[in-house]
């Protein structure tokens, strides 16, 4: 089984760890063309060995190599705001690209031309030796971008092997066990006082009255729900809508829909469109505001202007609408040892840009 993150197999200190490394699941060919110059025809594999070999003869500089490192997109993210106090140093971070290393925060790297950003690097070994006969440790990593008013927590998740009665099964590695005490770490370092926002009430109440069907400035946005999973009074809900408008939408609308219907037939209001469409709203609303939620995955979208329909790409001008976030939100609202423990959020396509957008909606200055 492919394991979505750094394994080591006993490389050996120096560039040829270096190279393994950027060979790894850690870097993403985008990631790597950046670094060296006239590289964009090139394989994955024969990026790393050049990039491996300019780093240890001095042409590329470990700070290059951070910064695309950092800066890649993440699957996961998990946000506080507040202030800090301290930016300290910590061990440096240059040494991830030639050894192994210990558990720990390595940094600060830095941007020239955002000098109030910085990031710190948080690694973590699990050891999957086993009962293998070989060395095989996984580097397991965490990233924190820390703003003036924030810090963001961003990392990919992975699924490891497991013996369970006879079978191998891939279960997933719970992160959410090891990301609050990451955090706190780091608050400590930096003297800092961070907090949760309330993403429940960021993403249900506020951007839901700001977006959902409504036009601002003469431009359309477009809210679409596409899962929720609830639990109250003893019902459970696992829902999820096809999202597509130009195909019967499953899950959510449709749940919405028969209730909305069997509630209306049986007070006789059958064929009235305007109530129909109402008690439709008023359930959707129920459901994901107010049935304890403990997770819901949206996509906003926004009407191109009249500019961006000369310059953007034929598959935005045909659908008309850009995508402005999509993401599964988990508020975490359950003082349990699952997932839903920690506040965090999926994040679909850029995970810079979702973090963008809400420093945005809370009024953060990034």
């Amino acid at each position: 089984m492919t394991i979505d993150a750094f394994v080591d197999n006993g490389h050996t200190p120096g560039r040829e760890f270096s190279e393994q490394f950027l060979l790894s699941p850690e870097f993403t060919v985008e990631t790597l063309k950046p670094i060296l110059s006239g590289s964009s025809r090139l394989k994955k594999a024969e990026l790393a060995a050049e990039i491996a070999n300019a780093l240890d003869k001095g042409k590329v500089t470990p700070e290059t190599i951070l910064l695309e490192y950092v800066k890649q997109r993440k699957t996961w993210l998990s946000l506080k705001q507040g202030t800090h106090v301290l930016t300290p140093n910590l061990k440096p971070a240059a040494f991830l690209l030639k050894e192994f290393g210990e558990d720990g925060w390595y940094g600060p790297i830095q941007e020239a031309n955002q000098p109030h950003k910085k990031w710190y690097i948080r690694t973590h070994k699990i050891d999957d030796s086993g009962k293998r006969p070989d060395k095989r440790d996984i580097r397991w990593s965490v990233i924190a971008e820390v703003g003036k008013d924030y810090v963001a927590l961003f990392w990919n998740g992975f699924s490891l092997s497991s013996t369970i009665s006879e079978r191998i099964e891939a279960i997933q590695f719970p992160f959410w066990h090891h990301i609050p005490g990451f955090i706190d770490e780091l608050a400590n370092h930096c003297q800092a006082d961070w907090k949760f926002p309330n993403l429940h009430k960021l993403v249900l109440h506020d951007m839901w009255d700001k977006y959902l069907n409504k036009s601002i400035d003469g431009i359309a946005y477009k809210w679409k729900h596409l899962r929720i999973r609830a639990e109250a009074s003893g019902l459970a809900i696992n829902a999820r809508s096809a999202g597509v408008p130009e195909i019967d939408v499953r899950g959510l609308q449709a749940l919405s829909e028969k209730l909305a219907e069997s509630v209306l037939q049986k007070l006789g209001l059958v064929g009235d469109s305007g109530k129909m469409s109402d008690a439709e709203d008023a359930i959707v609303l129920t459901l994901i505001k107010e049935w304890g939620t403990k997770s819901y995955e949206f996509q906003l979208d926004r009407e191109l202007t009249a500019i961006e329909m000369e310059t953007e790409t034929d598959e935005l001008k045909k659908v008309k609408m850009k995508c402005l976030i999509k993401a599964h939100c988990y508020f975490g609202e359950k003082s349990n040892t699952t997932q839903d423990s920690l506040q965090h959020i999926k994040c679909y396509g850029s995970s810079t840009s979702v973090l963008e957008f809400l420093l945005k909606e809370l009024e953060l200055q990034g």
